[in-house]
């Protein structure tokens, strides 16, 4: 059952997974297995838009995954008091105006004062700049159309409405951000986080620090759900689930449990409650109190819950 994008995100908080996918999984950012195109540098247009719009809208990107035929990314809805002339600024430069306009001199500054003289438009811009899904339409729309042009056609370039799920505690966001990082090793792409083009956890490795606490991305505000959590200690979770996730060992070190102790989860719940599983996709991620507490929020009665699915024992 398809819900209203209303009824699956808080505009007002939260952090969400989200994920778009291309037209019938065609690997339209990868290479086409009929033609032989390489397609990649694609990915690079998605990463760059990314980076540019956590910076105009009140939106932080925890981490993000572009693959060959779809992305995925984990975002938090902030709380900024941007003021009228922030708001005009940073819309203008999402949307410059008309061509006419742009041409002339003044034109920026004629458009900023229509718009600070007209204060129910700035209060719908300012919802806006906290949307996610506008934050997903500036990132979609203006690429569906380079990538058409680039292509000579015309027709749609994504499937449909992204995916999302709501992130309801700790452990379920940084569950969610290594599954997101580690998607190109699951899927072959890579052998080695240092070769995951593409993604936040390469980029942090070129940016930060180990030491460092883990901050969002193109940003130097600590995600207060895992402020205590520092890169170095990041990377063991990551390489412990996946050489969990590949049956290769299940033992503990001291990092990894301090990770899963910081986000209120133990090694089980870690994988049966907070982990997304590729084959599945469901509206909210989080503990069994936590769903509950999330369904009774929609006047519901329960929000179906993932499978328990039986790990192997070592």
């Amino acid at each position: 059952m398809k819900y209203s994008r209303s009824h699956l995100i808080d505009p007002s908080s939260g952090t969400y997974h989200v994920c778009s996918r291309c037209v019938r999984k065609s690997f339209l950012f990868g290479i086409d297995a009929q033609t032989g195109r390489d397609f990649s540098h694609r990915r690079k247009w998605i990463e760059q838009r990314i980076t540019e719009l956590s910076q105009l809208f009140t939106i932080s990107v925890y981490a993000y995954a572009i693959m060959s035929n779809h992305y995925h990314l984990v975002l938090n809805v902030e709380h900024e008091d941007l003021s009228d002339e922030v708001v005009a600024d940073r819309w203008l430069q999402l949307c410059p105006g008309r061509e006419a306009l742009r041409e002339r001199e003044d034109g920026l500054d004629l458009q900023k004062v229509a718009l600070l003289a007209d204060p129910l438009r700035l209060e719908v811009i300012r919802a806006r700049l906290a949307s996610i899904s506008w934050f997903m339409r500036f990132i979609n729309e203006p690429l569906a159309r380079m990538a058409n042009r680039e292509d000579e056609c015309t027709g749609r370039f994504w499937e449909g409405r992204f995916r999302s799920q709501a992130l309801l505690d700790e452990a379920s966001i940084l569950a969610c951000m290594v599954y997101v990082d580690l998607n190109p090793v699951r899927a072959g792409m890579s052998q080695s986080l240092d070769e995951c083009e593409f993604t936040s956890i390469k980029r942090r490795l070129e940016e930060t620090s180990v030491d460092d606490p883990m901050t969002a991305l193109g940003k130097q505000c600590v995600i207060p759900s895992i402020s205590e959590i520092t890169l170095d200690n990041y990377l063991e979770l990551v390489v412990w689930t996946q050489d969990s996730q590949s049956a290769l060992r299940r033992g503990l070190n001291a990092r990894v449990s301090r990770c899963l102790t910081h986000s209120h989860t133990n090694k089980d719940s870690w994988f049966m409650d907070h982990l997304p599983k590729p084959e599945t996709w469901q509206r909210a991620v989080g503990s069994r109190e936590n769903l509950t507490v999330y369904a009774a929020s929609l006047n519901q009665k329960w929000i179906r819950r993932r499978a328990r699915i039986r790990l192997p024992t070592y």
